[in-house]
């Protein structure tokens, strides 16, 4: 068996075989750790792109004596922290929020988030007030419409809606700051 050293320097010399084999090796990880921080399968995706992307073209700079995951995980970390400063980008998408805060439900037959992530999920909602928790636990049950959470909390539907959508805002710059939190800190 080759061992990590040799592949890296096989890399540095050109060898897509080499990089091949480390992109199945890490793609995997580095994709979990995206998703565990952005909530969203196409961003993770695209990171995990990015991440191999500067590793092939900085191949040439990296120390093949010093473990490569190191260099891996500081270019994930990089990238993690310029997508999530992004304010342009949709990291917390509503149709990504339904699936994820169905997971809360437990209606999913594959859980979909790990513990980490729906603690999280689960702080963020805690975070709202009163009555949008109460809309967004209400919506996300998936047993009522608008009108029935309008009629159920005797308000209008249109305030159901501006409510769901201003607490899914909230909701995504609290994941955001948590998200930070987590990168840096290791826990909340």
């Amino acid at each position: 068996m080759i061992n990590e050293e040799t592949i890296i320097r096989q890399m540095k010399e050109g060898n897509q075989l080499a990089f091949t084999l480390l992109f199945n090796e890490y793609s995997k990880q580095v994709y979990s750790l995206s998703f565990k921080y952005l909530y969203n399968r196409e961003l993770s995706e695209d990171v995990v792109q990015n991440v191999f992307f500067k590793i092939w073209e900085k191949r040439k700079d990296i120390d093949e004596s010093r473990p490569f995951n190191r260099y891996l995980f500081i270019i994930l970390k990089n990238d993690l922290l310029n997508v999530l400063r992004d304010r342009d980008k949709e990291i917390f998408r509503i149709s990504d929020n339904l699936n994820l805060l169905n997971t809360l439900t437990n209606e999913t037959e594959e859980p979909a988030l790990d513990e980490d992530q729906l603690r999280l999920v689960r702080k963020a909602i805690e975070q709202l007030s009163p009555q949008k928790r109460k809309i967004v636990e209400l919506k996300i049950s998936g047993k009522y419409s608008n009108q029935e959470i309008a009629d159920q909390l005797n308000l209008s539907i249109n305030t159901i809606k501006f409510q769901y959508s201003q607490a899914l805002k909230e909701l995504r710059m609290t994941i955001r700051l948590f998200s930070f939190i987590l990168l840096f800190c290791g826990s909340l």
